[in-house]
């Protein structure tokens, strides 16, 4: 199947557009103002009351751990609220400029690998700002109870740290489990920073304290505690840093770590974090002192008695408002495209539109004339604001004039309002367009720019990223699809809507030039309602007959036409048939100028899920200022819901201003652009950026063999996804001022130590190779080195004399020879011999064939020491008393837990447990109190595998529970006493079952 490689049809009614990440959020005086928490549609109103006041809780106590890490640069000052206009019990201000999907913080269903856990969407890299922090309602309304906080850490300093991901683009520095991590959880420091010659991956101002949880061994390939291996702290353990550190480590946290040697907060270059690797091992609070907020002096520490924030709630009262604002002078003649933009805008007012929006309609030319007041959009006056569309050009152009007129109808209602601005030619009149800056950015109002051919002013995508907006770009020798998918992109900043109600565009394709097209497009099992075959013309005489077939056989041929906005379209009622959908157009040949394009969409198959959507975006903004500063990165975010889509196929279309279709393949490895594996956000950079001008993007998604959503179920437990296809349009883009060289090589971010042989000093190391240009093409050549001290691999002492680069002599197995861009390599290299224990580093670069090199990779060590085995504890991170022992128990496994709360998990949870496993644990609180067990998470194998609660002290006692399998139990698990046992047994066989975790409190 074909599918049109331009602009397509946007998410009609919740666009997901690109974003381009410039907060609304302003600081002044230190104060951060019109932070906006925004709650979505489907979350349930029977929780609204304490979601309400818990959000103000939790940002209240932020406010002051916001103060106190940024050292009294910052806090939370103001705070808006906006709640789904299905909540029309909840007293609300009017919402005029806040919208759910560019809210900070989204309150919505959880993403199941994260569960409750606040995170933060990143599309960039180092620095970029992310895309917003998610909260789910059960974290907002339990983040007070003992087991939430032992889980997450408080609730204040945890949005610091988010907060600091958010606004200043900085990554987490702890490891993770996990074989294929590139960031461990454990590693040997070479420094005397720390206290033991295997520690955990995270940065403290103190020698970390901890104890390595029960069944962990050492890799004999690595030398490092086997990849499933945890940690955890003892309660005398309490560093002052690092907030993006360990969860565990919040409740005494308050501080980043920092890059000045007399800090007290000294960072950690050696730890093998995601922090290191993305920022080129610069420390946190180096990057935030560089973001715009702090920089220059800008906010400098500044004595505030009161930070606490002030609260208003918002709905959304009356529909959206839009003032559609179009060039009319002499030039929107030429190709026709004052007829096109007619045409255009008429078929969205009639059929795109959602009832309740207001719609003004303005002209400019050397002045402006308002068409059209704000009118509410009904049945009754489609027609006649259909009518106010203007189809004829006279004079000069003023930009600024209909910007003014435009600002002067929305500005009666409040702030906020979305202006569609058409513009074909550069502004010769004032006010210019920078004459209105001002006055858009206080009014809070998004501007989406629509260039009409090359000529178009470029101050206009200037404007929409300053106002948070979005650009397109129509060609001229293109088609009206074009122009319709710029108006209906435009509906994005529409009130939310449930997930369910989405309409999502399966299809897109343009047919000229024949007498008959057949084509399909398949039905997936995550959408099916309201399936619609729509066919766009420029003459109805050109359309001779349209028909489709579903899976199973059923013809349709009974088209409505409405050639009014020349359109036709049949809607399947009901629900559709999941499978291959084809349709066949036949058209009258002697119409060779006429064309007509086929759009098919659809709604999710049921009214309680969602159907899988696509992003499409250059997250840097709509203007590239000068490409060799600022690489070109595209992304596409893949989603079911909250859950993210996996090992799709996604291919990207970039049109350039030469019109030359360049193909490029997005991927979800987490190097290079893409800075998270397998998070459905798959990226890539655009290189080919040597023409000043506008370029357009488009996002092709289908499913391939390996697809799958992660949502929890198992690998083995995975049914097949079947087919599935998405097309998104990303807009536009203008470079100002072209590549006129190469970019280097992306540099490594995951090279990682993968085997280790002590006896014949050789280690072997793995890496995703770079490209020629960032992550395009192939290099040429690897400079691999190694050294005793670390800072001799650092950047700027990289090609000194104190490493030593490895040669081909020293290739034991494997090459240094570059791979593709995306490939795994891998190469095992021998090491100087040494009678004494040693750490070596060791680091690379790329070369590419302008003998340009690649900054240098993240830095890995290997420690040649004799490895002893780790002592172990159970696994539970609360404090214990020393364990007892028995000799039907395995040893080391029978803890007796006292604590009024606590947590259990399953060995190396959330990773594959241990084989012939047979342990207990005892749980004893206060004589007067029962024990109420949680199971949050369950994944073991089932049957052979289990769990068992009994009632008391030992197995003779009453058996309260007994569960396999991956479904959670259903309700909490409660003693008559105080006591309480629990059992995990496991069979001999291999598994890949991330096993359980359950939290305990006094009932």
């Amino acid at each position: 199947m074909s599918v049109f490689r331009h602009l397509p049809l946007l998410l009609v009614l919740y666009g997901f557009f690109g974003f381009t990440f410039s907060s609304r959020v302003s600081i002044t005086h230190n104060g951060y103002s019109d932070l906006v928490v925004a709650i979505s549609p489907d979350v349930h109103p029977d929780q609204a009351s304490d979601l309400l006041y818990n959000i103000q809780r939790i940002i209240t106590e932020a406010s002051a751990d916001l103060y106190a890490a940024t050292r009294q640069r910052s806090y939370i000052q103001s705070v808006q609220i906006l709640i789904p206009q299905t909540w029309v019990n909840i007293t609300a201000n009017a919402s005029t400029w806040e919208t759910f999907q560019d809210a900070e913080i989204q309150i919505d269903h959880p993403n199941w690998q994260y569960g409750d856990m606040p995170y933060t969407v990143q599309l960039g890299g180092c620095g970029d700002p992310g895309q917003y922090i998610h909260w789910t309602p059960n974290y907002v309304n339990t983040f007070d109870y003992d087991t939430t906080k032992l889980q997450f850490g408080p609730a204040g300093k945890l949005f610091v740290r988010e907060w600091a991901r958010l606004r200043y683009g900085v990554f987490e520095e702890h490891g993770y489990t996990g074989a294929d991590s590139a960031f461990p959880t454990f590693y040997r420091p070479g420094t005397a920073q720390q206290s033991a010659d295997m520690v955990p991956n995270v940065c403290s101002n103190i020698p970390v304290d901890f104890t390595v949880l029960y069944g962990c061994g050492v890799d004999p390939q690595t030398g490092l505690y086997d990849s499933n291996c945890m940690y955890s702290f003892p309660d005398t353990f309490k560093p002052t840093s690092s907030i993006l550190s360990d969860n565990r480590m919040l409740s005494s946290t308050a501080h980043f770590c920092d890059d000045d040697p007399s800090s007290l907060h000294k960072h950690n270059q050696e730890a093998p974090n995601k922090q290191n690797a993305i920022c080129d091992t610069q420390s946190v609070w180096s990057v935030i002192s560089k973001h715009d907020d702090f920089a220059g002096n800008n906010n400098p520490p500044a004595t505030i008695a009161n930070v606490i924030p002030t609260f208003n709630i918002v709905r959304v009262l009356t529909g959206a408002r839009y003032v559609l604002v179009t060039d009319v002078s002499g030039t929107m003649g030429r190709y026709n495209r004052i007829g096109r933009l007619n045409e255009a805008a008429r078929r969205w007012i009639k059929y795109d539109i959602t009832e309740g929006t207001s719609l003004g309609i303005v002209k400019f030319s050397t002045s402006a004339t308002m068409l059209s007041d704000l009118t509410v959009v009904n049945d009754n006056t489609r027609q006649q604001l259909m009518d106010e569309v203007p189809n004829r050009t006279e004079g000069n152009t003023c930009i600024g004039c209909g910007l003014q007129k435009a600002l002067d109808m929305l500005k009666p209602d409040g702030k906020g309002g979305v202006i569609i601005l058409v513009n074909d030619g550069l502004e010769n009149v004032r006010p210019f367009i920078a004459d209105l800056y001002p006055q858009l950015i206080d009014a809070k109002v998004k501007v989406v720019s629509i260039a009409l051919g090359h000529d178009a002013e470029t101050e206009i995508e200037v404007l929409a990223t300053k106002t948070n907006g979005k650009s397109y770009f129509i060609n001229d020798y293109g088609n009206d699809d074009e122009l319709n998918d710029a108006f209906t992109g435009s509906l994005t900043y529409q009130p939310a809507v449930p997930s369910e109600e989405l309409t999502v565009l399966l299809f897109q394709e343009k047919y000229q030039n024949g007498n008959k097209f057949e084509d399909s497009v398949f039905v997936d099992f995550t959408i099916g309602r309201n399936l619609t075959f729509r066919v766009d013309y420029t003459n109805r005489y050109f359309i001779d007959s349209f028909s489709v077939n579903s899976p199973s056989g059923q013809v349709y041929n009974q088209v409505t036409y409405d050639n009014s906005v020349k359109l036709a379209f049949i809607i399947i009622l009901g629900l559709a048939e999941e499978g291959e959908w084809r349709f066949s157009l036949t058209v009258n040949s002697t119409y060779s100028q006429d064309y007509a394009s086929v759009i098919v969409t659809s709604k999710s198959r049921t009214d309680s899920a969602a159907p899988i959507t696509v992003e499409c975006s250059v997250p840097s903004g709509t203007v590239v200022e000068n490409a060799a500063v600022m690489p070109v990165r595209l992304v596409a975010v893949v989603t079911q819901g909250r859950n993210r889509v996996i090992g799709a196929n996604v291919i990207a279309h970039v049109v350039r201003p030469d019109s030359a279709d360049h193909v490029i393949k997005l991927e979800d490895n987490g190097v290079s652009a893409d800075t998270t594996k397998n998070d459905g956000i798959y990226s890539r950079f655009y290189v080919a950026l040597n023409i000043p001008g506008r370029y357009t993007l488009v996002c092709e998604v289908n499913s391939t063999q390996g697809t799958y959503i992660d949502d929890g179920v198992t690998i083995q437990q995975r049914t097949a996804m079947g087919n599935f296809e998405r097309v998104q349009s990303g807009g536009a883009f203008r470079v100002e001022i072209p590549m006129s060289t190469n970019y280097p090589p992306s540099r490594v971010t995951d090279l990682k130590v993968v085997a280790m042989q002590v006896d014949q000093m050789s280690l072997t190391i793995e890496w995703t190779a770079p490209g020629d240009q960032l992550d395009v093409g192939t290099a040429s050549a690897y400079q691999i080195k190694y050294s005793t001290t670390f800072d001799s691999l650092m950047d700027d002492n990289f090609d000194s004399s104190s490493s030593v680069q490895f040669g081909s002599q020293d290739i034991i197995d494997g090459s240094m020879q570059p791979l593709e861009s995306g490939s795994k390599q891998r190469v095992s290299l021998r090491l100087p011999s040494t009678a004494e224990n040693v750490t070596y580093y060791v680091a690379l670069r790329a070369i590419n064939n302008n003998n340009m090199a690649s900054n240098t990779s993240n830095v890995v060590s290997v420690q040649i020491v004799r490895v002893k085995p780790p002592p172990t504890q159970p696994p539970t991170t609360t404090t214990q008393v020393p364990p007892t022992t028995s000799s039907s128990l395995t040893v080391g496994c029978d803890g007796v837990l006292t604590t009024s709360s606590g947590l259990l998990t399953s060995p190396n949870y959330p990773g594959a447990y241990i084989n012939n496993y047979n342990c207990q644990w005892t749980i004893q609180v206060d004589p007067a109190s029962k024990t109420n067990l949680t199971f949050s998470h369950f994944d073991i194998e089932s049957p052979f595998d289990y769990v068992e609660v009994y009632d008391g002290s030992s197995v003779s006692a009453t058996l309260l529970l007994k569960h396999t399998g991956s479904t959670v139990p259903s309700a909490s698990v409660v003693s008559s006493s105080n006591v309480m046992l629990v059992r995990f047994v496991t069979d001999s066989t291999g598994n890949y079952f991330r096993g359980w975790r359950a939290t305990y409190t006094v009932a």
